[in-house]
């Protein structure tokens, strides 16, 4: 018989321990006290009868407080455990003895020796994950100017969102950077700034996120609005994936040292947009004859408000990446725009920018294949020197000494920037470099006589984000730089290789040339 016994406990208990009840999870209850109204939530975790996690708790919403749960223990669908806190300088003991039935716990909650009290604590459901955008978008709709497509390219870090597209209207390209982008559950709102006939243009978008793909509304400041459809183009995105950098197909591992941090504060809000009641200056685009290419080439001209031809202005020379042209810093970065407001701030001296191809070949669009045209920016040098200076000093009141000229670029551009111009300082005292690309040459070679480069620099300056995997470049000529005690700027921000740092490397630039003080 007492064998019997024996197993018939032995079978009990292993029936009691199978059966434990699903504990592990979130759990909230409000109830009311003494003290006031209390809001609890219960993270806890059973292992087999051991109980662990936390108890969170406040008193009609003030002195919220956590504390870590102890003497934790699971026994069938009975759970306990003390809660302590310091009270008024005394360590405070809350014994709780839970049933557990499904979703619902009903607690007994004693207070010490003070009270005792009744709950019932209810399992936190997992919030349904949000539908993200994150991903490439197609979208077409017709418009005053005739059927327009959309490639979208919208990326979330951080629950902020950051929106992109290529935009395609009667046959020609152009790329987009959104502003003010948000994200708020299952809409999407972003703006497109463009630049209509010399005035700016606001475009709104907001778009709801559903099982067929984003339904967009399209407001086009007051020429009216188009509603489209955009669906997604392969697969989305993993989650918790990292936003890509801009350029792909390059690029390598990030590893930060000491001296990779700003050398400036970051650009205040709005140094991009286009104000009302300042002067504005013109864009024009112009051809030329090279010499070395052997064809007319173009280059997009900004000169400053009230330009005129009794007064002689400094010229920057500014470059553009392996897969842009002529138009590339107007489209992503508006120069233009954030130099008519440094100079309406007197912040920067109105100056005349020059935005060439730097792919000095015959057919010189990047084609399907950018990469493919690299050698072509190697050999830009010898337009830019032999043809383009001397048709921009023939054509604007320009000053023609080397001080009155900059060399600045952007990753592809950013290389031939320090290339030619470190290279060719007897043309050049103003050079920057942004995230430049692989096409840099070593700084042994950029800067062979270090003596030479101190006397003839008037600013170097070289810049990247602390996110684009092609910051080694830059980090290696920073690095011999310091070196060699060749005085630069190095300024590292929180961007990647995209237009977000590259406009506002242009903000700090553009305020530091033509000026008396740097070096």
């Amino acid at each position: 018989m007492r064998q019997i016994l024996l197993i018939a406990a032995c079978f009990l208990s292993a029936l009691q321990f199978t059966q434990a009840a699903d504990l592990t999870g979130q759990w909230k209850a409000v109830f009311d006290t003494q003290p006031g109204k209390q809001t609890y939530t219960y993270d806890l975790k059973a292992d087999g009868e051991k109980v662990t996690g936390k108890a969170t708790g406040d008193i009609n919403g003030e002195n919220k407080r956590t504390v870590e749960i102890k003497d934790g223990k699971l026994v069938g669908d009975v759970v306990t455990f003390v809660e302590t806190f310091e009270f008024q300088g005394n360590e405070l003991t809350i014994t709780y003895t839970g049933k557990l039935a499904g979703d619902e716990i009903k607690f007994t909650r004693k207070v010490g020796d003070f009270a005792t009290e009744e709950l019932v604590a209810k399992r936190e459901k997992p919030a349904a994950a949000a539908k993200s955008p994150a991903g490439k978008w197609q979208g077409k709709f017709d418009s005053r100017i005739g059927l327009q497509k959309y490639l979208f390219d919208f990326q979330v870090k951080d629950g902020k969102l950051i929106a992109k597209a290529v935009a395609e209207a009667r046959e020609e390209k152009r790329d987009v950077e959104f502003k003010e982008s948000k994200l708020e559950g299952d809409t999407i709102t972003f703006v497109e700034m463009r630049q209509i006939q010399d005035n700016e243009l606001r475009i709104e978008y907001t778009g709801k996120l559903g099982d067929k793909g984003i339904q967009f509304t399209r407001k086009a400041g007051d020429f009216g609005s188009q509603e489209f459809l955009a669906t997604r183009v392969g697969p989305a995105p993993a989650a918790g994936d990292a936003p890509r950098p801009r350029r792909g197909g390059f690029g390598g591992p990030i590893e930060l040292g000491p001296d990779d941090k700003a050398a400036f504060p970051d650009a205040p809000a709005g140094f991009d947009q286009a104000r009302d009641g300042i002067a504005h200056g013109k864009l024009e685009m112009v051809e030329y004859d090279s010499k070395s290419v052997g064809t007319k080439r173009k280059a997009l001209v900004y000169t400053p408000p009230g330009y005129s031809a009794d007064q002689k202005y400094p010229v920057l020379y500014l470059l553009h990446g392996i897969g842009g042209d002529e138009e590339e810093w107007r489209r992503g970065g508006q120069p233009n725009v954030i130099l008519d407001n440094l100079i309406a701030d007197k912040k920067a001296a109105p100056i005349i920018i020059v935005m060439p191809n730097g792919r000095a070949q015959a057919d010189d669009r990047p084609g399907p294949n950018a990469m493919a045209t690299a050698p072509a920016f190697g050999v830009f040098d010898q337009d830019l020197l032999g043809s383009l200076i001397p048709f921009i000093q023939s054509k604007y009141s320009v000053k023609t000494d080397r001080e009155s000229r900059a060399l600045a670029g952007l990753s592809m551009g950013g290389g031939q920037s320090l290339n030619f111009g470190l290279g060719n300082l007897d043309t050049f005292a103003w050079v920057g470099g942004f995230s430049s690309a692989p096409n840099t040459k070593p700084g042994a070679e950029l800067v062979p006589d270090p003596v030479k480069a101190k006397a003839q620099l008037k600013l170097l300056y070289v810049s990247c984000g602390n996110k684009d995997g092609l910051i080694r470049i830059s980090q290696g000529v920073h690095a011999y730089l310091k070196e060699k005690g060749v005085p630069h700027i190095w300024h590292v921000d929180e961007h990647a290789h995209d237009f977000q740092h590259w406009k506002k490397a242009f903000y700090q630039f553009s305020q530091l040339i033509f000026t008396s003080g740097s070096k």
